[in-house]
């Protein structure tokens, strides 16, 4: 009989995901993007502490590589 062991490599690396940043116009507070690769040219983002919506360009855009939060995979 054979047994099939878990490679301890496949646990062991976690997966991550990309978050997108930019920062208010008004008060500099960092606003999240977490669906980076469908962001247009140009857009526009909704500050929450001021509310001021300010309009950005993709390069203007700070990407975030940040390990996976979740416990148990999907």
């Amino acid at each position: 009989m054979f047994f099939r062991t878990q490679s301890t490599t496949a646990s062991a690396t976690r997966a991550t995901y990309s978050r997108g940043t930019v920062h208010c116009g008004r008060c500099g507070a960092p606003n999240d993007l977490y669906r980076v690769e469908a962001v247009a040219d140009e857009f526009s983002v909704r500050c929450g502490s001021c509310g001021h919506r300010g309009f950005y360009r993709k390069s203007e855009l700070g990407v975030s590589q940040l390990p996976e939060r979740r416990r148990r995979p999907r």
